[in-house]
């Protein structure tokens, strides 16, 4: 799912489900106190705010960011054309497997 979906799915919702976790007394401060400079309630700040990290967290887990050499060196491995090894061969017959396996279920 991407990230406009998530956004409009976001305003469809109502706020349904329950999230708790024990803090430090410090960083309940500090979170109230910015939650409070930020003319909201706590709850809508940590939520938005985690929202945000995992977003940050899933957008930069799918892209690979490479410059100069590590990028040249990456390209020239695309172009040569060895076909796979036995390794690959034998993670892909395991995985073949396990979907013949699953199908049975």
């Amino acid at each position: 799912m991407n990230s406009d979906a998530i956004t409009q799915e976001l305003r469809r919702e109502t706020r349904s489900d329950r999230m708790e976790q024990r803090v430090k007394p410090t960083i309940k401060q500090v979170i109230e106190y910015a939650a409070t400079l930020s003319g909201t309630d706590m709850s809508e700040f940590v939520s938005t705010a985690a929202y945000k990290a995992a977003m940050d967290k899933i957008m930069s887990m799918r892209f690979m960011h490479i410059t100069g050499d590590d990028a040249l060196r990456f390209s020239k491995s695309l172009e040569i054309n060895k076909g796979p090894n036995q390794a690959m061969s034998d993670l892909m017959a395991g995985y073949s497997r396990e979907i013949d396996d699953d199908d049975q279920n």
